[in-house]
């Protein structure tokens, strides 16, 4: 009869421990559960948010975002400040796939037309590889030398601002055939 009475309470016992598991299971369930409708109303607003944002911000890169890289007389690389400020702009573009790059060089009109539209690929170039090296898909860089640019009045300071890389920021929204149905 011992043996009976304490098997019903080692029965009993784990009785209540299954219990009391079942109870903080439950629990649990309904923890997570209430946790995953808050994921959902956040999802949905973050996708509010998104979409309020998004218009804007293609509509700015449809039209395009310019900015121009100026270079000392004579020289193709970009100073220390303006290169690391590019190289973080070029690191934050090899995030953005569907951002393309417009590369056009320049140099001022004094010296040699040969010389100057050198010196203008090579700019272009060092501007090029600058983005590829932060990580740009070169398929996404389109560039162009265009040697000597016609400074608006003959002082140094015109000159200065004819000595540079234009660079456009854009999203190609040109419909590819492959994605026009006959």
């Amino acid at each position: 009869a011992a043996f009976g009475a304490k098997l019903g309470e080692s029965f009993s016992k784990k009785s209540e421990r299954i219990d009391t598991l079942h109870s903080s299971l439950q629990s649990s369930q309904q923890s997570v559960s209430m946790l995953q409708r808050d994921i959902d109303e956040l999802d949905g607003e973050v996708e509010h948010l998104q979409s309020l944002a998004r218009p804007e911000l293609v509509s700015l890169m449809q039209a395009g975002i310019d900015l121009d890289l100026l270079f000392r007389t004579d020289e193709f690389a970009l100073t220390d400040a303006t290169g690391d400020r590019l190289a973080q702009l070029a690191a934050s573009l090899a995030n953005m796939p569907g951002v393309q790059i417009q590369l056009d060089g320049f140099a001022d009109e004094r010296g040699d037309a040969i010389y100057n539209h050198s010196l203008s690929e090579k700019r272009v170039e060092f501007v090029r590889n600058l983005f590829i090296s932060a990580g740009v898909h070169p398929a996404r860089i389109s560039s162009s030398a265009h040697g000597e640019a016609v400074a608006q009045a003959q002082s140094l300071d015109s000159y200065a601002l004819e000595r540079r890389v234009s660079v456009k920021l854009f999203i190609d929204n040109t419909p590819s055939l492959a994605s026009n149905p006959r």
